[in-house]
């Protein structure tokens, strides 16, 4: 009996250090924690013990007891000293090394990979995300993911990936940096930096690229001092060239410039490179005006030194579609167009509320001549300028007709630059004030694709009524309009109508005519898609599942990501499946990507169970993309 009282003594000792441990850091850092278990290094293993309680004799063949070291006060540990692989036997009693014994074995490893902020109940995926899958493709699918996709449906499914709390896969990963490491530069290249600085705190301490990611993210929400402090302690003694540049960025925040500039000096002898970072701190140390006319490899270091010296820096690196600067661009810079750019670029990532991006448009100054001819007068104004004045055409036009055509202009120039998802989101209201009549027919090809984009399908339906009775040369736009709207809501009239719709395109997009180019486009890439998302194909169709389609062809990359997300999708590997699929449509989006890609993504998400992903993934390419129809 006492021997099983000091075996449970033992666990519990064991359980409460180790406890402690993780308390005392925390505290230390103050960072918020995510809904996974507390972590572990990743080549640590748990403290986690079975005891059992073996009566033994004395004889010459017992196997030597092994005592178990205790840290030396105020030594710092981690869980780590307490991990073992090996089975240890204790004596119940000291100074009877052969008597009566506890055996304590370690029970593995707890990889902290698998921490979350999202679970199925609030968003996220399935905990088994990665089952099948080796932890070597994953870590390279996460790395090869892009950034900022121009895509709200791969932004969302992304970020639901990302932020999953599940088990990690199998095998060994990459030697550079950890899964979790990965996953959270990622979220910040996104500019998902809140969800960043909440996950990043389940990183070991010894996990560097995890915790500059944690610094990054921190950075790029103005946290600075936060940054400054217990959570980037590392900063004090690597000599990791990030770390020494954050170690001068704390010097000069807290006013030391002597230490700044003594830090500065070794980077240079380290021969480290980043002019940007030096022509900043020199602003600083030595008052010299940084003049950075490009930046292209911008980091939270950079966009947070610029603020903390009243720099410029320059628009390119909105321009490059470097999205997580955006809030110390509008707090940091008295230059209007960059805040504007900026607020664009955000607002296409989805990192702010479309209104505020109404609001930038509305704050600008145009003459009545440019209201007027905003076709003629935007080839003279920046890009995001020129957005702005579209906007307002639009806005400031009373006479339906006038909308009409200022509307169908700006959806065009959105087409061009391939933004129809953010100009669909600024200009719903608009869509939704234009009233369907048959004289605005001509409209309904470009009206429907942001009525139904927005959920706007009630209205998308009140012009399929206003056309219903008018001519035979509104077929194409009544077609559209009957297979989009089920897109969109597939209710049970909509459903029915789907067939002879699907018949009716196929049929007429083989005939000549001057609508003949569209509607053989849309066949093209509408009707694999219905097929995908198991919709039955009429014969008349049919010709159409192996027609070639428009749009970016894939890169190799792409090519090889569609081959492993079909082989994923067919052994059920989810997370696998929805790495490649990203990859596969890549940063432009489906509104870009080739309609064959677009299919065989509908198909291989619907085979592992994602069928409203894979719908909005087809929304997203049937209405997103460009239209031969102005």
């Amino acid at each position: 009996m006492r021997a099983l009282v000091w075996a449970v003594g033992l666990s519990l000792a064991l359980g409460a250090a180790a406890q402690a441990e993780e308390q005392q850091s925390e505290q230390a850092t103050g960072a918020p924690r995510g809904l996974a278990p507390p972590s572990q290094p990743a080549d640590q293993t748990t403290t986690t013990t079975t005891t059992t309680t073996t009566s033994t004799t004395s004889t010459p063949q017992s196997a030597p007891s092994q005592a178990v070291p205790a840290p030396s006060s105020g030594e710092a540990r981690s869980t780590a000293d307490w991990q073992t692989d090996q089975t240890i036997r204790v004596p119940t009693q000291p100074g009877q090394p052969n008597g009566p014994a506890v055996t304590v074995t370690g029970l593995g490893r707890v990889d902290p990979s698998g921490a979350g902020l999202m679970a199925p109940s609030d968003g996220g995926l399935q905990p088994d995300l990665w089952r099948g899958s080796t932890r070597v493709t994953i870590e390279n699918d996460i790395a090869a993911l892009p950034n900022a996709p121009n895509s709200p449906a791969m932004q969302t499914l992304m970020r639901r990936l990302l932020l999953t709390s599940a088990a990690p896969p199998s095998g060994n990963g990459r030697s550079d940096e950890s899964l979790l490491a990965l996953r959270l530069n990622k979220l910040v290249a996104n500019g998902w930096t809140a969800e960043a600085a909440a996950l990043a705190p389940s990183a070991p301490r010894d996990d560097s690229a995890a915790r500059q990611a944690l610094a990054e993210a921190m950075l790029l929400q103005g946290q600075g001092v936060a940054a400054c402090g217990q959570p980037t302690a590392i900063r004090q003694s690597s000599n990791d060239p990030y770390w020494l540049k954050m170690r001068a960025f704390c010097y000069l925040l807290t006013g030391d410039m002597q230490s700044a500039q003594l830090t500065i000096d070794v980077m240079h002898e380290r021969q480290i490179e980043d002019d940007a970072f030096f022509a900043l701190a020199s602003q600083m140390t030595d008052k010299t005006e940084a003049k950075i006319a490009s930046l292209p490899n911008p980091s939270g270091l950079h966009v947070a030194l610029a603020h903390l010296a009243g720099a410029r820096l320059p628009v390119s690196i909105v321009d490059s579609g470097w999205v997580p600067s955006y809030r110390l661009f509008a707090a940091a810079t008295s230059d209007h167009e960059l805040q504007l750019a900026a607020a664009e670029r955000a607002a296409a990532a989805g990192l702010i509320q479309i209104d505020q991006l109404r609001a930038a448009y509305d704050s600008e100054q145009f003459s009545t001549d440019q209201l007027d001819d905003p076709e003629e007068a935007a080839k003279k104004l920046s890009s995001p300028k020129a957005n702005a004045l579209f906007y307002q055409a639009i806005e400031k036009r009373t006479i339906p007709a006038a909308r009409a055509t200022a509307f169908s202009a700006a959806l065009l120039r959105a087409d061009s630059q391939n933004e129809f998802a953010l100009f669909a989101l600024v200009a719903a209201d608009a869509a939704m004030e234009i009233t369907p009549t048959p004289d605005l027919a001509w409209l309904v090809p470009q009206i429907e694709r942001v009525l139904l984009y927005t959920g706007n399908d009630a209205q998308a339906e009140r012009w399929y009524v206003a056309l219903s009775g008018g001519s035979p040369s509104d077929a194409p736009a009544i077609n559209a309009l009957q297979l989009h709207t089920v897109l969109g809501e597939p209710t049970a009239a909509r459903t029915a109508k789907v067939q002879g719709a699907l018949s009716w395109l196929g049929e007429h997009a083989l005939k000549p005519g001057v609508m003949k180019a569209w509607l053989a486009d849309r066949a093209a890439r509408e009707i694999p898609l219905f097929d995908a998302l198991g919709y039955l194909i009429p014969p008349d169709a049919q010709w159409a599942l192996t027609a070639n389609t428009t749009g970016v062809v894939p890169t190799p990359e792409q090519a090889q990501a569609l081959d492993a997300m079909t082989q994923a999708a067919a052994q059920h590997r989810v997370g696998e499946t929805i790495l490649n699929a990203l990859i596969a449509l890549g940063k432009a989006g489906p509104e870009r990507a080739e309609g064959r890609t677009v299919s065989r993504v509908v198909k291989a998400l619907v085979a592992v169970g994602l069928t409203e992903e894979a719908r909005a993934i087809a929304i997203e390419a049937v209405l997103g993309a460009p239209s031969n129809v102005h």
